[in-house]
């Protein structure tokens, strides 16, 4: 229980925290809803929900990517991510996790609207690795 009061304490610090940071809201088609910071830096982060399931079974997944240049049409980014059941009841990390998106411009005239494509390998500690994809829309706050 102590893990879910400190996971709870630290979303509710960074929602209520002031940010200099341009964000953008990622949804991944019906699995998830992300927040991220700036892509536009070589170094940003990325938090996730998965709300489309019972309360218990909730998870949030926090991710540091590493962001390679920015192409005409195109992003790549990588990272390294932790995610975390904190209305489960267990006390401890779901699962190590190791994000590869691929981020398209599609609109060349309004680049704050991007595809995603992620393919995330999930390391759970007791069980196999399981590869996880995701496909989604991004809106950035910021003006590429």
């Amino acid at each position: 229980m102590k893990k879910s009061a400190f996971v709870i304490t630290v979303i509710l610090f960074t929602l209520t925290t002031v940010v200099h940071a341009q964000i953008g809201i990622t949804s991944y088609s019906i699995h998830a809803l992300a927040i991220n910071t700036n892509k536009g830096k070589k170094l940003s982060g990325e938090m996730k929900g998965f709300f489309n399931r019972e309360l218990e079974s909730t998870l949030f997944e926090l991710a540091g990517m590493y962001n390679f240049s920015r192409k005409t049409y195109h992003q790549f980014s990588v990272g390294l991510g932790l995610n975390v059941a904190p209305f489960s009841g267990i006390d401890e990390i779901n699962s190590f996790t190791i994000p590869l998106q691929l981020e398209i411009f599609p609109l060349q005239n309004f680049k704050q609207l991007s595809l995603i494509f992620e393919l995330t390998p999930e390391l759970y500690l007791e069980v196999d690795t399981v590869i996880r994809q995701l496909w989604g829309i991004r809106y950035s706050f910021n003006k590429k």
